[in-house]
This record gives structure tokens, sequence and C-alpha cells, in this order.
């Protein structure tokens, strides 16, 4: 008789993720997935003001991008609008793009920033270690960059055709998501693509970590230790084997990461949350920015908690984010 999960030793657990001895991987927090509204029967487009589609890239690996497309003025059908990259978070191990509460999240800002979102569905660890999801949304990236050089002007996406403004273009993130927005950003920095200009970068409770213990790290209180358990242990299934938290995937200013300063880096805006374990790490990241020269602004929320923008969209402070978030990508044409 085959051994069921459960029956097997359990070699890794957190609380959205349990790996077991064989390598069976089970994800404890399981939303379920959304379709968009080209596949959605009662999709209301007078109503939700947004429509969506999903596009896939690469058959091999599954990823796809999920476009939505604001409802613009009837005026002019050509109307162009910026593009917001977006990678979801979730522990490089959980969630996706077609998760509700990140469908739901792309749907407001494309509506409130008048962007053309595209939420990216990248591999996941632990069964596609780093540097996976980064090489899948650098590749979108590349994908769109293709979209505006094709001959006569006429991208393959009819959407992106009528309405994509290339040159206006952000990369954006949450949680996990924020730690690969900095790495498509590295890579970005040393390509010049023809018609595709990467305006802005934003990073929303950035993941990030390192080998030597910032204060929030070193208290001795049951919650404290118990978020460090669960960071180390997130890298540890996520980071390429054998690699320390001092890894240029995981420490953004760390011994053997590439000095911020020789990067060409966009425009940076940073959250950071006050009750947010990973505050400190956020604001060092901003520091080393601001350090190397680089052009940031930074928002740190009073009284809140990790990724409150999506677990409870409605409040005055998620409000607050997103007209910060859409003034940030209005005033691009500034600098």
């Amino acid at each position: 008789m085959e051994e069921t999960p459960s029956s097997l030793p359990i070699v890794f657990e957190s609380p959205g993720l349990r790996i077991y001895e064989d390598g069976t991987v089970e994800r404890l927090i399981d939303r379920g997935t959304v379709p968009p509204s080209t596949q959605d029967d009662n999709f209301d487009e007078e109503k939700e003001g947004v429509a969506s589609k999903d596009v896939l890239l690469d058959p091999q690996t599954g990823v796809f991008v999920r476009l939505y497309l604001p409802r613009l003025e009837v005026t002019d059908v050509k109307q162009k609008v910026p593009i917001l990259v977006y990678f979801h978070g979730g522990a490089f191990c959980i969630e996706s793009a077609a998760s509700p509460g990140y469908h739901s999240y792309l749907n407001k800002v494309a509506t409130e920033a008048k962007v053309i979102g595209v939420s990216v569905e990248y591999r996941r660890a632990p069964e596609h270690r780093l540097p996976a999801a980064y090489d899948d949304c650098f590749g979108v990236l590349e994908w769109l960059a293709r979209q505006a050089e094709v001959a006569e002007g006429v991208p393959i996406d009819p959407w992106l055709a009528s309405h994509a403004d290339f040159s206006k273009v952000f990369v954006a993130g949450d949680s996990a998501g924020g730690n690969i927005v900095h790495q498509v950003c590295i890579r970005a920095s040393a390509r010049n693509w023809d018609g595709l200009c990467l305006q802005g970068a934003i990073l929303v409770h950035p993941f990030f970590a390192g080998e030597e213990r910032i204060e929030c790290e070193l208290g001795t209180g049951a919650e404290v230790e118990g978020f460090v358990k669960l960071v180390d242990g997130i890298w540890s299934i996520s980071l390429p084997e054998g690699a320390d938290r001092d890894h240029p995937f995981c420490n953004p200013d760390g011994p053997r990461s590439p000095a911020l300063s020789t990067l060409a880096f966009p425009r940076t805006l940073v959250f950071v949350a006050e009750k947010d374990f990973l505050r400190d790490r956020g604001i060092l990241y901003y520091e080393a920015l601001k350090k190397a020269g680089k052009v940031v602004d930074f928002v740190i929320t009073e009284g809140e908690n990790h990724d409150f923008h999506l677990l409870n969209p409605k409040s005055e402070n998620a409000l607050l984010m997103m007209k910060r978030i859409s003034d940030f990508m209005d005033s691009s044409s500034d600098y």
C-alpha cells in the first residue's frame, strides 16, 4: 500500500507549508484560484471596470501573466497608460497570481492608478529554488521588451498594442515579491531595451535577511524566536542548496552582494509597517539605497502589520497606500 503524505516523516513545517521525507510538498494555506474575467461567465464589465486575461509565456514551466486592463476613456480607443508588473508574495512558496486576494488587489490597482497590470505566475520553492522565480519574473520584462520591439509597432498582444505605454514600466511586489523586485532591478540595470523603459520600483514590506542578527531578531520572547525560526526555515528551502543568509538573493547589502552604487536602479518606493517583524530589514534596505545615491522614497505605516493592505484592503491605511503608489507612478514624468 502506497504511503500517504500524512504517514511520512515531516522534515520541514511552517504555518503555510509542510515538506515530507520523500520530498512531497503540502501547501497548508490554499485559498484557491479565481479565473480572469475572460473565463468568468459571471463577469460584469460595467460593474467591475477591469477586464483580465491570462497569457501563457512558457508551456514547459507553466509561467503565465494575468493582464488587467482598466476601463479607459471611450473617446480615445488608443489611450496609452503605464504598465505595472507585479510579483506576488508568499515566502516564495505559496500564493499565486490567480489567488483571490492578489486578483482583487490588481483589479484595484489597475482601476485606481489607471495602469495595465501584469501579474506574474512564477515557479515556487521548494520544488524550484531561487533563482527560478527571478528568472521567470525578469523573463516577463524581456517579453514586454519584445512586445515593444515588434516590427511596425504592433505588439503580439492586442491589449498591449492598443493601450500600453512601454516608456512607463514599473515593477512592484510585496514580501517575497518585494525581494524579487530588487533582483529584477539588478538584472535590468545591465540592459538597455529599445522601446521599453523601467521608470520605477515599488517594494512593499520586502522579505530580506542576513547572517548577522539585527535588533528586532535578537529578542528572547516566544514570538520573536518563532519568527526567526520561520524566516530561517523559509530561506533554507528557498536559497540554492548550501547557501547562507548572506547570499545576495537574501541580503541585498551583504558582503557578497553587488555594490548598489554601481547599479542603474530606477526611482524606488519602499513601504514598511510598524508592527512587521520585517520592518527593520526594509529600513536597512532603504538606507542602503539612499547611501548609494539612489532616488528612493520611504513610507512607514504606523500601527499596521505585514501585508495589512491585502488582509484589510478597505482600511484607511490600505487606501492611503494605494494613493501613494498611484501618485508615485503619476509623478514619474517629473524625473
